[in-house]
C-alpha cells in the first residue's frame, strides 16, 4: 500500500522531490531479480506448492525508492524508518540481485548519487570510496599509478566499495586476496541511524587501519560475505591497495565487442592451460601458488572463455564448439607479469616448468594476439564477466561451496559436475557446456574458491531441476563440511548450516538483535534476530 503522505513527504524534505519515487514503473524495475531467478536454497514440499515460485524473476514491489546523496541524508532516512517503524534496504549497483526485499513494505535506499573517490594514498597504498564508485572507475585510475585494488569477478560494472561487494573473490585474487582481506577504515550508519567510524577513521581521521583502537568491529560488520543490506548502510571505506606490474596505459584498437591492445607489452602473458584430469590440475594450481608464479588466475572453463571473447550470441556458439575441440579436460586461466623483463622470463619458465609436469596443455588459440590481447584486457579490468555468465543459450545458475582449502572444495565440487553430467544433461534439464566446474586457488594458495555452474533454459523443469541439485549440495556441505556456503543467507539457511560451524547463527541473531532491535534493516539476505 502506499506510504503515508505525511511520511512520504518527511523523506522528501530530507532528499528532495527529485530524489524519491513511488511511480509503479519504476518499483517493478528495483523488483527484476532474474539474476536469481533459480532460488538458492533447497525446495521444500511447500515450496512446490506455491504457484508461480519457479517462473517469475520478481520480488516484492518496494515502497518507494530513495537515492541519498550524502551520509547525512543516509542517516536522516534511516532514523525515519525506525520513528515509523518501516523497514529499509540499502544497496549499490544491485548486480547479483541482492537488493531486492523478501517482503512488501521495505523503502529501498539506492546509493547511486554517492559515487565518489574520496582518495588514492599512493604512499600509504590505499583508496577510500563511496558505494557507488564502481570497479571499472576505480581501476582506472589507480593504473594510472602504477596500483590496483581487489576487483570482484562479476565485473567492472560491480561496486568498489568492499563493504558492498556480496563477496570479493575475483581474477586478481591470487594476489589481491578477497574483499575482507582488504577492508581498511569505514563509515557505518548503524539500523538505528548512528553513525559510527571504524578503525583510525574514529580516531584520528585517518583511513589507513580498520581495527581499533579497542576491539575492532570489522568482524561484526563483514566477514567471507556482507550482511547485504541487513546491518544498515556503509557509506563510505577504504581498502588496500596492491602493485600494478601491467603497464599503466594500454592503446586499445577496434570497435566494441572486437576490440584488443594495439600491443601486447613484452612482459605480460595471459594463456589457458587444459589438462588431462581434475587430479593433474588441481597439482599445477598448487605449484604455481607455491612459487607465486602468476599475477592472475581464474578457473575458467573453455565455455567461459569462449563467451568472455564472442562478440555475438552465434559467435559465442560457435567459437564454444571450435575451442572445446582444442583442450583435453578441466583448465585454468592465468597471466603472468613482471615488474622487469628478467623477473617476467623467471616466472614464465617457472610457469612452463609446471605445466609440463603436470601433462597441461596451452590452449593454441590464444597464441595469436588478436585472441589473446582481447582476453587479457577483459580478464585486467575485468570487464567481460557479465557476456560469461549472460550467454544466449539461457540462465545461468552457480553453487558456491564457499572458501576452504584446494582439495576439499575441489572434491566437493567435482562432485555436483558428476550429478550435471550423469542426471541432468542427459535428461536435457541443463545444456552441455563442457563441464562447468571451476575451482582456482587465491592468496597464492591459502584459500581456495570453487564454483559448480549450470546453463539452463528457464523452463519450471529446468528451474527446479537446479534447484534440486542445489539441495543435493547443501546436503553434501553438511555431510563434508568446506566451509558455510557464500549464498547461506536467511533464517532457514543459516539454520540449516549454524550447527556444522560453531553454531554462528546464534552469534549472528545476537549481533542482529545488538545492532537493531527494532529489525529495521531488513533481513531478506542475512539474518532476523528471532529466538
Amino acid at each position: 500500500m502506499p506510504l503515508d503522505r505525511g511520511i512520504y513527504r518527511a523523506f522528501e524534505d530530507v532528499v528532495g522531490v527529485e530524489n524519491i519515487s513511488e511511480d509503479t514503473a519504476i518499483l517493478d524495475s528495483y523488483a527484476w531479480c532474474g539474476l536469481v531467478v533459480a532460488a538458492r536454497k533447497p525446495i521444500t514440499p511447500e515450496d512446490e506448492k506455491k504457484e508461480g515460485l519457479l517462473r517469475y524473476p520478481f520480488a516484492p514491489r518496494a515502497e518507494a525508492i530513495i537515492l541519498p546523496g550524502s551520509t547525512a541524508e543516509v542517516q536522516a532516512v534511516v532514523r525515519l524508518c525506525n520513528r515509523y517503524r518501516i523497514k529499509f534496504k540499502a544497496f549499490s549497483t544491485g548486480w547479483i540481485g541482492g537488493n531486492v526485499p523478501a517482503t512488501p513494505g521495505v523503502i529501498l535506499l539506492d546509493l547511486r548519487r554517492m559515487n565518489r573517490i574520496l582518495e588514492i594514498n599512493e604512499k600509504n597504498m590505499y583508496a577510500v570510496v563511496e558505494p557507488y564508485v564502481i570497479t571499472g572507475q576505480l581501476h582506472a585510475e589507480l593504473m594510472k599509478k602504477g596500483l590496483v585494488h581487489n576487483m570482484l569477478s562479476a565485473g567492472a560494472q560491480t561496486s568498489a566499495l568492499p563493504m558492498a561487494a556480496f563477496q570479493g573473490t575475483g581474477h586478481l585474487s591470487q594476489t589481491t586476496s578477497n574483499g575482507e582481506r582488504n577492508v581498511l577504515a569505514v563509515e557505518w550508519v548503524t539500523p538505528e541511524g548512528e553513525i559510527v567510524r571504524l578503525g583510525a577513521l574514529g580516531s584520528s581521521g585517518e583511513w589507513f587501519c580498520g581495527d581499533g583502537p579497542g576491539p575492532s568491529l570489522r568482524g561484526i560488520i563483514r566477514g567471507i560475505t556482507t550482511p547485504q543490506g541487513g546491518l544498515g548502510v556503509y557509506t563510505k571505506a577504504a581498502m588496500k591497495l596492491y602493485h600494478w606490474p601491467v603497464p599503466s596505459t594500454f592503446r586499445i584498437e577496434g570497435v566494441l565487442p572486437h576490440y584488443t591492445p594495439s600491443e601486447i607489452p613484452p612482459d605480460v602473458m595471459i594463456r589457458y592451460f587444459s589438462f588431462p584430469s581434475y587430479e593433474k590440475m588441481d597439482e599445477a594450481q598448487r605449484k604455481i601458488g607455491e612459487n607465486e608464479t602468476v599475477f592472475a588466475l581464474m578457473g575458467f572453463p573453455i565455455s567461459m572463455v569462449a563467451s568472455n571473447l564472442a562478440g555475438s550470441n552465434q559467435e559465442d556458439v560457435e567459437l564454444f564448439a571450435r575451442l572445446r575441440g582444442m583442450v583435453q579436460g578441466p583448465g585454468f586461466l592465468v597471466v603472468v607479469a613482471g615488474a622487469s623483463q628478467r623477473e617476467f622470463e623467471f616466472k614464465r619458465r617457472v610457469l612452463e616448468k609446471i605445466i609440463d609436469e603436470t601433462d597441461g596443455r596451452s590452449l593454441e588459440y590464444l597464441d595469436d594476439p588478436k585472441n589473446s590481447g582481447p582476453l587479457l584486457w577483459r580478464t585486467l579490468r575485468p570487464s567481460g564477466d557479465a557476456k560469461t555468465i549472460c550467454r544466449a543459450t539461457g540462465y545461468f545458475g552457480s553453487i558456491f561451496p564457499g572458501h576452504s582449502q584446494f582439495l576439499p572444495i575441489t572434491k566437493h565440487t567435482q562432485q555436483v559436475m558428476n550429478w550435471k553430467a550423469e542426471e541432468l544433461i542427459p535428461k536435457g534439464l541443463v545444456l552441455d557446456d563442457g563441464g562447468c566446474a571451476f575451482p582456482w586457488t587465491e592468496e597464492h594458495g591459502w584459500f581456495a574458491h570453487a564454483e559448480a555452474f549450470f546453463r539452463f533454459s528457464g523452463t519450471p523443469e529446468s528451474i527446479k531441476a537446479v534447484q534440486q541439485t542445489v539441495g543435493r549440495a547443501w546436503k553434501l556441505h553438511l555431510q563434508n563440511p568446506v566451509g558455510v556456503p557464500f549464498d547461506a543467507v536467511g533464517d532457514q539457511l543459516h539454520d540449516l548450516m549454524g550447527p556444522s560451524a560453531s553454531n554462528y547463527h546464534v552469534w549472528l541473531r545476537k549481533i542482529k538483535k545488538a545492532f537493531d532491535p527494532n529489525g529495521t534493516s531488513d533481513s531478506a539476505r542475512y539474518i532476523t534476530a528471532r529466538e
